[in-house]
């Protein structure tokens, strides 16, 4: 590396340890975008310096849904497979929020290569934009639905990009494929067979009938539409609620039983998504079962906490779809629970939150025995009204837009053996999970 090279990255790399810990000092969220932004501003061209310097390249994983979920499983098997991995762990990515990440790790930012891989979550709206600058060596998909409007558009015309891109990059990029989603389907129909590998759950399970949740939003409708066979695949699934699922994963005649602590039947796709970029770089599917049985929930993604002797669990719900699948998730409930809805209108969240109204808010009542709802956050008033008109069983609606004040006095209403869930969009996650930390134990 030339010493200019050497200068702008031991510069880059000093600006944002100290303006990163300046953030979380003064509780700035999480502090992941403004060193980036401040970095990029002084040395623009700086990823120009950073993408390169990964031996195998680049494996970015985008969606709407799964991205920071799917990231960490993968990068959990690739490291205990012995590869050295640079990520963005707290699912910033938006390009500052990358650039922070990648001046962030301890890696060896003065040797030729700072790690094997680059293991990267993207925003899709970014990976659009800069598909061409990455130039990703593997690219998985989890899914596509109606997700910020005011910022990405509408669903058909992001899956358009993704396949003008990876038609464009044929022989270049291998694709991994969520073959359950007829938006993802399309964006195989442009990929060499021998270049994409699709993962899903076998459509005749019935436990998954109604949790394979998605957005019809193609040309050709469900009953027309030719689903691709799965290489990779899910089946005989048994669901345990909030302590997780069993099921078996087959591949190439071969299957093997797994046992996944993360809740919900999305997760088993998500985790269907990052054992398939193991298999693709030759991972073997024995090496698998142990690491994916000792894997958590990503932060704030049925996150669970104990305050004062009360389970607490934080769930983010930030589009339809999303929201959706932790309603299903939630049917599984027993026993008395107290529900904290946060909704927030910051610009990460997309100012626009007409999107509630999408939301099939009415299955929220086959929660068993919910006692009590109380929203809160910049929007409060907002998702209050969506909840009087969700046809709610008679109990107590309260709106308090102050989220600590709200969350103080809902659980001095607790009784003993109630549960808590916290169903956050992204900024009001962001913003509140810290101040459950500081108040609960894990």
């Amino acid at each position: 590396m030339k010493p200019i090279q050497l200068f702008v990255l031991t510069t880059a790399k000093f600006i944002v340890r100290f303006v990163y810990t300046l953030s979380r000092f003064f509780s700035f969220g999480e502090g992941s975008n403004i060193p980036g932004k401040i970095v990029l501003w002084i040395f623009p061209n700086i990823l120009e310096l950073l993408i390169p310097r990964f031996k195998n390249g680049w494996i970015m994983i985008t969606g709407t849904n799964g991205k920071t979920t799917t990231t960490k499983v993968l990068v959990e098997l690739m490291e205990k497979s012995g590869y050295l991995i640079c990520t963005n762990a707290r699912g910033a990515n938006l390009i500052s929020g990358i650039v922070t990440s990648l001046l962030l790790v301890d890696l060896r930012t003065n040797q030729e290569y700072m790690a094997d891989y680059a293991v990267f979550e993207i925003d899709e709206a970014v990976l659009i934009k800069s598909f061409k600058y990455f130039q990703p060596q593997i690219l998985v998909v989890t899914n596509f639905s109606r997700d910020q409007l005011d910022r990405y558009g509408e669903v058909d015309s992001n899956v358009t990009h993704i396949m003008e891109l990876v038609s464009a990059a044929r022989n270049r990029c291998k694709v991994i494929l969520n073959g359950n989603d007829p938006n993802i389907i399309r964006i195989g129909s442009v990929v060499n067979p021998e270049d994409r590998l699709y993962f899903g759950i076998k459509r005749e399970n019935k436990e998954t009938d109604n949790v394979l949740l998605m957005e019809q939003d193609t040309a050709t409708g469900p009953e027309k539409l030719e689903f691709p066979p799965l290489d990779l695949w899910a089946e005989a699934i048994q669901t345990e609620y909030l302590s997780g699922s069993r099921f078996t994963i087959n591949y190439k005649g071969g299957s093997l039983p797994i046992k996944l602590e993360l809740p919900g039947v999305f997760n088993i796709l998500n985790a269907l998504a990052a054992v398939a970029v193991c298999l693709t770089i030759n991972i073997e599917l024995g090496k698998i079962e142990k690491v994916l049985s000792q894997i958590k929930p990503s932060y704030g993604r049925s996150e669970h906490f104990h305050y004062h002797g009360t389970s607490v669990y934080m769930f983010l719900v930030k589009n339809p779809v999303g929201f959706n699948h932790i309603i299903e998730l939630l049917s599984q409930a027993q026993g008395n629970k107290r529900i904290l809805l946060l909704l927030n209108d910051l610009v990460a969240d997309g100012t626009d939150v007409s999107w509630i109204w999408d939301v099939s808010l009415e299955n929220l009542w086959k929660v068993a025995q919910v006692k009590e709802i109380v929203t809160s956050g910049t929007r409060a008033g907002d998702m209050a009204l969506r909840v009087k008109y969700s046809n709610p069983p008679n109990l107590p609606l309260t709106v308090d837009y102050m989220p600590k004040r709200a969350f103080k006095e809902l659980t001095a209403r607790i009784a003993e053996g109630e549960e808590l869930l916290i169903l956050a969009n992204y900024t009001a996650m962001i913003g509140f999970r810290p101040y459950l930390l500081k108040v609960c134990s894990k």
